[in-house]
């Protein structure tokens, strides 16, 4: 009675193409030779979290890298303190105008975008637009060090160079999650 070993060459085989497809995934190279010690890919937008955590000084270094249709979409990534919801989020905000590259912090305290200063420090904000794809660079220093955050993730469209309100249905209002810094 020889056992069959078919289910299991099949299980590794793909297992094997899942953990080979997710490293790709996160494989990137950054301008300025930016390196990351982690990268998550996020399960919804097509969007990915790199980052490096700093134990010594409770700081983290972020890049959150989203593709776009088009150089007329703005992208954002946030921590909310408060739970799994767009409110109350601390946002990192990028799009592309007429002027340029526009990248700032932005308290979602209501369905639009303002621009304003965070619960938490946020140095070296920057943001890029190359490939069809947006990446926003930070360092955020987090409040009473803790390194498990809720985050949201969102892309909207622009009219007139102004971010309007996302979509409110599909992968949109499920671009949420928990992150731990140090795993």
């Amino acid at each position: 009675m020889g056992m069959s070993y078919r289910p299991i060459l099949l299980f590794r085989s793909l297992f094997s193409l899942f953990l080979s497809s997710s490293a790709q995934n996160c494989s990137y190279s950054f301008s300025s030779n930016r390196v990351y010690n982690s990268c998550n890919a996020l399960p919804q937008l097509n969007a990915y979290i790199y980052y490096t955590y700093h134990a010594s000084n409770g700081t983290v270094d972020i890049a959150y890298r989203a593709a776009a249709s088009n150089s007329s979409n703005w992208v954002a990534w946030a921590i909310n303190p408060n739970g799994l919801r767009m409110i109350g989020s601390q946002a990192l905000v990028a799009y592309q105008n007429s002027s340029g590259i526009q990248v700032y912090t932005a308290p979602i305290t209501t369905y639009a975008i303002q621009r304003g200063n965070l619960s938490f420090p946020v140095s070296g904000l920057a943001a890029e637009y190359a490939s069809s794809e947006f990446i926003i660079y930070a360092t955020l220093t987090l409040t009473n060090n803790s390194t498990t955050v809720n985050q949201v993730w969102q892309q909207g469209t622009l009219s007139n160079g102004v971010p309007l309100t996302h979509p409110t249905s599909g992968p949109n209002v499920q671009s949420m999650g928990t992150l731990n810094f140090t795993s």
